[in-house]
């Protein structure tokens, strides 16, 4: 009878999985929870079994800013699999920590999902190969330089000494070896543009390659003391410099160097902008022995660099002033990278993440369906997206909103990413609608008198033949008041039309603001049903468009006739504030609201007092506004509800 296998659970795997003699661990969670640790992981973290259930960074403190905590976490969320060879680690062992050097493998266990279940830590102590490599490498240079000087006393050797011909004929030949490789090593130097370096410790003299030489205003034969190598530095960057070449001199750095500064040729005062690169060797004793490497020209690449971030800074800029917000959305996750500027185009906290679910909250359903088409097609036929459409704010605020958009691919062609900016066009959207209430509005206005003039007329050409007495007056009279009603809104059109073109002149003349203000309005005073009276200084006096003036009390008048009929006394007063003359038309009437005062003198702006529609094009206080700022004066509106308003300007003295 054949016995079915056994299957082991999950305890009796890291039972046997602890007598592993190769160091494992196993962490869970994002916080890299230890999950099981076998003895030899724990002598190299130097803890015993209480660190299992602790996150590693806990249980092995020494860990902290080293990069393995962060490769780990990258495991984890990306189920990948990272392997090192030579890491260095520093570890706490037997309370002093001392830096050793693994192989070490993270592998993500994953989920039938994808989700990483768990993370396989193996790690090997490679500190004594590591160290080891080094001592050859060491031995090898001093072999090397054995070797040149043999080939420098070989002649002399091999006519004095016929029994070391075989020798001769070895090193000859590793001596070919080695000049091949010089020269292929420098052809790659040279092909890279590269300038190499070497120090010397014991003698703390610097020298290079030609190269070098000449960036540092060097002779081909000097071989300088460090110090004065150094001196071709910049200031700002010298002392971080020499603190970074004496921490990789310091064995327990490992012995790297990278760094970029800026060199000055002593010579030609030539800035270059260098990435320096190398590494300081020890010997067993771990004493640096000698420290070497490269020098990048990358001049040009960091002016690419900062032109690059100073076209950004520039966009930035610009979108900025025009309140333009910015977006990156990506496709997969629905995780959107938005600018304040976009967060503020959609009354969006800036303090909290706004996402593409988020933007469909806020915009209004009808609204949806036409956004999601329109980012669907610039998706599918990779072209830009543009659209218009309205969002609701918490408070209930409608906005208008224009976005535009372009999707972005991956290697493989996969839409991966949507970029561009949005715009509030509220205002446009607003100015839109009244503009178009202006031209239903101006249309209807022209159309009440046209109709009344030719009826007015058609009845005249009928009695031209026997006109009637009494009707022929009343017709003319009538159509003298279309014409007037015609003519008052052409000009209205009109000014506003000079207005928009620079071209609204004044003819200045010297006035007295009293004798203007009496003898203006005489239509009103006509019909008896409002007294105009004046109030304050009669003796001050402008230096203005008179006709334009006149025109602007005109049109305060006509309006508090308008708009508070039943106000009889319908006050101007003249004051003096500084160096300004100020004119104020006041009535009793029922007040404006307060919400309504900012907009009085917008263009096509019409105020609806009490529910009641009045004619007019919207215009007449916007071109008093115009007119008095062409003077260089200010114009406003007070106004108290149930008790009446009161419209001023100042104009200069």
């Amino acid at each position: 009878m054949i016995n079915s296998p056994t299957r082991l659970s999950s305890e009796e795997l890291l039972d046997i999985l602890s007598l592993s003699e190769n160091a494992t661990a196993i962490y869970t969670s994002e916080d890299i929870i230890i999950q099981s640790a076998n003895d030899a992981m724990l002598r190299f973290w130097g803890k015993d079994k209480s660190v299992i259930g602790l996150p590693l960074l806990k249980a092995v403190p020494v860990l902290e800013g080293q990069q393995f905590i962060d490769m780990l976490k990258r495991v984890w969320l990306t189920g990948s699999t990272i392997e090192g060879v030579d890491a260095p680690a520093e570890l706490d062992i037997d309370g002093e920590v001392r830096t050793s050097y693994y192989d070490f493998a993270y592998r993500a266990i994953l989920n039938p999902d994808g989700s990483t279940r768990c993370i396989l830590h193996t790690a090997t102590d490679v500190t004594d190969r590591f160290l080891s490599q080094q001592r050859v490498a060491e031995m090898n240079e001093e072999v090397a330089a054995v070797n040149q000087a043999l080939s420098d006393t070989n002649q002399q050797l091999v006519e004095t000494n016929h029994e070391l011909a075989e020798s001769q004929e070895t090193l000859i030949l590793l001596n070919n070896n080695l000049t091949e490789s010089e020269t292929q090593l420098q052809f790659a130097i040279d092909a890279a543009s590269l300038g190499t370096w070497d120090l010397d410790p014991r003698t703390n003299k610097f020298s290079g390659n030609d190269r070098l030489k000449l960036w540092f205003g060097l002779k081909p034969e000097d071989q300088i003391p460090l110090t004065k190598a150094t001196d071709v530095i910049a200031s700002n960057d010298r002392l971080r410099v020499i603190a970074a070449i004496q921490q990789a001199m310091q064995y327990s750095s490992g012995g790297g160097y990278d760094i970029e500064y800026t060199i000055i040729n002593p010579i030609t005062q030539i800035p270059r902008v260098v990435k320096a690169k190398g590494k300081a060797l020890f010997n067993i004793d771990s004493e640096v022995i000698r420290f070497s490497g490269t020098l990048q020209d990358i001049t040009d690449e960091r002016h690419a660099r900062e032109q690059l971030i100073d076209t950004n800074q520039r966009l930035e800029l610009a979108l900025d002033a025009g309140k333009f917000g910015s977006y990156d959305l990506e496709l997969e996750t629905g995780i959107m990278f938005c600018t304040a500027q976009c967060k503020q185009n959609f009354g969006w906290p800036l303090d909290k993440p706004f996402n593409f679910p988020d933007l469909m909250t806020v915009i209004l359903p009808e609204c949806r369906k036409y956004v999601e088409q329109q980012v669907g097609n610039a998706i599918t036929h990779n072209s830009v997206y543009n659209a218009e459409y309205q969002i609701a704010l918490p408070d209930g605020t409608r906005r208008w909103i224009a976005a535009a958009g372009k999707p972005r691919y991956n290697e493989q062609g996969k839409p991966v990413r949507m970029v561009g900016v949005t715009y509030d066009i509220t205002e446009n959207k607003t100015n839109e609608q009244r503009k178009d209430d202006f031209i239903s509005i101006a249309s209807h206005e022209l159309k009440t008198p046209i109709t009344s003039l030719k009826a007015a007329l058609q009845l005249l050409d009928k009695m031209k033949e026997n006109p009637s007495p009494k009707m022929l007056p009343k017709l003319i009279e009538q159509s003298n008041r279309s014409m007037d009603k015609i003519s008052s809104l052409i000009e209205d059109l009109l000014n506003v039309s000079r207005m928009n073109e620079g071209q609204l002149h004044l003819n200045k003349s010297i006035f007295n603001l009293a004798d203007m203000l009496n003898h203006c309005c005489n239509d009103v005073r006509a019909t008896g049903k409002y007294d105009l009276i004046f109030e304050g200084n009669t003796d001050l006096e402008v230096f203005a468009d008179e006709h334009r003036i006149d025109q602007v009390v005109i049109n305060l008048v006509n309006n508090a006739v308008k708009y508070a009929p039943n106000s009889r006394e319908i006050y101007l007063i003249v004051s003096k504030e500084g160096a300004m003359a100020k004119i104020s038309v006041k009535d009793k009437g029922p007040g404006i609201a307060p919400e309504k005062l900012p907009h009085l003198f917008d263009r096509y702006y019409r105020a609806d007092y009490s529910g009641i529609q009045y004619s007019g094009l919207g215009l007449g206080l916007y071109i008093c506004s115009e007119i008095v700022r062409k003077h260089k004066g200010q114009i406003g509106a007070e106004s108290e509800l149930g008790k009446g308003s009161t419209f001023w300007f100042t104009l200069p003295l």
